[in-house]
């Protein structure tokens, strides 16, 4: 089985915090193409966060 370091795990937690934060800062200027590619990069970060915490459940 192959173990995720754990420096990864909290460095692309901290990326989705940057871009929620980048985000809604974006949203209350009314930069609305800036926030919507942070929306976008939150997504993918998200994504990748899943993959590296996700176990191996029983029955699959």
């Amino acid at each position: 089985m192959n173990e995720t370091p754990a420096w990864r795990v909290w460095l692309v937690t901290a990326l989705c915090a940057g871009w929620a934060i980048l985000a809604l800062a974006s949203v209350r200027g009314g930069k609305w193409p800036v926030a919507a590619i942070c929306v976008v990069l939150l997504a993918a970060n998200l994504l990748t966060l899943y993959r590296l915490t996700r176990r191996d459940r029983p029955g699959r």
